[in-house]
């Protein structure tokens, strides 16, 4: 069954790919694949950029298009092949979630994306998934 976590960061959506750029450098030093499923091309764009400077001594291998390995990052809802982690920063959970090991909601201080981060964890506690959740609030800054 997939394993799903939220993480709740402090400030806007800048803040929120800070966090995603640490989030993905965790999976790929585990060997996962992740699709970074975000709203738009303009957050697509932006959070490539972010992937290529996030640290000078790592590489993060990626790209935009849910077809890239071992990092993927999309506005599209197809997974492609990804199955390892997705991490979600669209309001909607997409209708393929089920087939990745870990979903990761991440979480910023925009009131109605928060609420329907909200309703996103009421749906997945209703049907049984397991949940964790991360409150970065205090202590991530990027």
């Amino acid at each position: 069954m997939t394993n799903v976590s939220f993480y709740k960061c402090q400030g806007d959506l800048t803040v929120a790919l800070a966090l995603v750029c640490q989030l993905v450098q965790k999976a790929v030093n585990a060997k996962q694949t992740v699709l970074c499923l975000v709203p738009d091309s303009d957050t697509a764009e932006q959070l490539d950029k972010l992937l290529w400077s996030f640290q000078a001594s790592a590489f993060i291998p990626h790209g935009i298009g849910s077809q890239h390995h071992p990092v993927a990052i999309s506005a599209e809802a197809t997974p492609s092949d990804h199955h390892g982690i997705l991490i979600n920063l669209q309001a909607a959970i997409p209708n393929w979630f089920s087939r990745f090991d870990r979903v990761m909601e991440v979480i910023y201080s925009e009131p109605e994306y928060a609420q329907v981060k909200r309703e996103n964890f009421a749906f997945y506690k209703e049907r049984g998934y397991p949940l964790n959740f991360h409150d970065l609030s205090n202590t991530f800054k990027p």
